[in-house]
């Protein structure tokens, strides 16, 4: 997820200034459900089928309590990784991307806006049989005082580890206190940090080594006979990103931050930045080793090295996934951005504050990754591009949006939608932010659901209309494959609903708020749109 300024937003309905706490609409709680059936929410569904065949049932919406339990599912939930769970159940971690770090926050007033909690990662146990939850606990609490933990993913057997690791991922580039209040966090350290957590024993802590940027994922790769993660900067910044490999003899060694951290470099000089792929072109690279002083030090430090090594920029990272039949192809999504700009004089991207560049949607790549050696690239290129039609193609609804988190089968690439403001609508026109389908095997791309914002009353969206919420200000994240505990076809994913706040508070001059949001279980048919059959794997 892209944390933007439009993503706070203030509530339309205005209560009196005597009452601190308040929530924008009821929660209507359903009735206590067998134990062996487990909970599901009784609000509507925040996601629509748009394939003839497909269905969507939510399953929590945040804001609820489990019955008999005393877990509220929290506010701003992203990243999804799924285990098999005791007997006839399924594990879903689900991370929360909050932080009590305002944002955004004017230091001249000492306005901001926050987050009740830090970053949390969610453990839900979920029923094989009817996908309703029967138990929830926070397994990383807010009190870790970690930020912003975007997208997850486990780490086991098939991916060269002896024990299984969870990668939460903090998005952030705050400074702050890992003890005691996170904020202000001078003295404190610069977050944005990979966080492991052992399913085995249910430790976590940071892995330093695996590089202070903004982290969207960590995915490890299969096929290697030990630990090979990838991450990508989902710089602020943007363009400003990079590629990062971690590499480490085993799981052992990933935990006590042994490994070393690599960058990608193309070995065309003339190749190194987003603007200078179009079209079928591609280029070959490899990974260089990043000294472990300048792994270990600050984003800008990380940055400053990127950039005299000539490592390749990329706009902004987003989500990583792995092919499931070649584990050494790899697709991931560049958000793009409108400011970014060729330099007159160099060429290279960089940010122009004006806008209306050419890259407003943003683009898939495809990596080739040596199978022997992953540190030696076979090639880059583009898989999808929204920018072929440069900054013509910015609010063009037939092009993909800023694809942001993605998910493989063995037939498709699955791609969810995080829309900038260029490419988000006044209500009841455009499009809402969708999730699309890629056939691997067809190069066939079409959606098939998109968010829907019916419980969105007009809240203001303080960077786009002043008046009213826009369609695409919500998004659907965390979108991971469950084929194989739900059947064929089916999806955990969630929505963030950025401009629904259902609790705020008051606290001097920062203001609480806890943010909407659902947890859903989405079923494509079998041949979505046309596709080849959703695997199990």
């Amino acid at each position: 997820m892209k944390r933007t300024l439009g993503s706070r937003r203030v509530a339309v309905l205005l209560l009196t200034a005597a009452i601190g706490v308040f929530a924008l609409g009821a929660l209507a709680m359903p009735a206590a459900a067998r134990q062996d059936s487990g909970f599901k929410t009784s609000q509507a569904a925040m996601l629509d089928p748009v394939v003839f065949g497909a269905t969507v049932e939510p399953l929590i919406t945040v804001g609820e309590t489990l019955p008999g339990s005393t877990y509220k599912f929290e506010s701003i939930p992203d990243g999804i990784a799924l285990r098999k769970g005791h007997g006839n159940s399924v594990e879903a971690y689900v991370n929360h991307e909050t932080s009590t770090v305002p944002f955004p926050f004017t230091p001249q007033t000492g306005v901001g806006f926050n987050d009740f909690t830090n970053a949390m990662l969610s453990k839900l146990t979920l029923s094989r049989k009817t996908a309703g939850i029967l138990s929830g606990s926070y397994v990383i609490p807010s009190e870790a005082n970690f930020h912003r933990f975007c997208s997850n993913f486990i780490a086991d057997h098939k991916h060269g580890f002896e024990r299984p690791l969870l990668f939460a991922n903090e998005e952030a580039t705050d400074f702050v206190n890992r003890t005691g209040n996170s904020w202000p966090g001078t003295p404190g350290e610069q977050a944005g940090v990979v966080v492991a957590y052992d399913l085995t024993t249910g430790a976590y802590k940071a892995i330093y080594g695996m590089g202070r940027h903004n982290h969207e994922n960590s995915v490890a790769l299969e096929g290697y006979g030990h630990p090979v993660i990838l991450s990508g900067d989902d710089t602020f910044s943007a363009p400003a990103s990079q590629m990062y490999m971690y590499t480490a003899r085993n799981a052992n060694a990933v935990w006590n931050d042994e490994g070393s951290l690599w960058a990608f470099v193309s070995d065309d000089p003339a190749t190194n930045d987003y603007g200078d792929l179009t079209g079928a072109e591609s280029v070959s690279g490899r990974f260089i080793p990043v000294p472990r002083p300048v792994a270990l030090g600050s984003q800008s430090a990380l940055e400053s090295w990127s950039n005299a090594n000539n490592v390749f920029q990329f706009i902004r990272v987003e989500d990583i996934a792995y092919d499931r039949k070649d584990e050494n192809v790899v697709y991931f999504a560049d958000t793009g951005e409108p400011r970014a700009k060729p330099d007159a004089t160099t060429g290279r991207l960089r940010r122009d504050s004006t806008g209306g560049g050419p890259y407003p949607n943003g683009r898939m790549f495809k990596m080739v990754l040596d199978r022997r050696d992953p540190t030696i690239v076979s090639s880059l290129s583009i898989l999808i591009d929204g920018d072929a039609m440069g900054s013509a193609g910015a609010g063009n609804v037939n092009l993909i949006h800023q694809p942001d988190n993605v998910e493989t089968t063995k037939d498709l690439l699955l791609i969810q939608e995080d829309p900038g403001s260029q490419n988000q609508y006044p209500l009841g026109t455009g499009t809402t932010a969708r999730v699309w389908a890629y056939e691997l095997a067809t190069g066939a791309l079409y959606p098939v659901a998109r968010v829907n914002q019916s419980a969105d009353e007009g809240p203001t969206d303080r960077d786009a209309d002043p008046t009213r919420a826009r369609a695409g200000a919500w998004e659907s994240s965390g979108i991971v494959d469950a084929s194989k505990f739900f059947g064929k076809g089916a999806f955990l994913l969630d929505v963030q609903a950025g401009s629904l706040v259902i609790e705020e508070e008051k606290r001097g001059t920062l203001t609480y708020q806890r943010e909407g949001g659902q947890v859903l279980l989405l079923r494509l048919p079998k041949r979505a749109g046309g596709g080849d059959d959703v695997d199990d794997d």
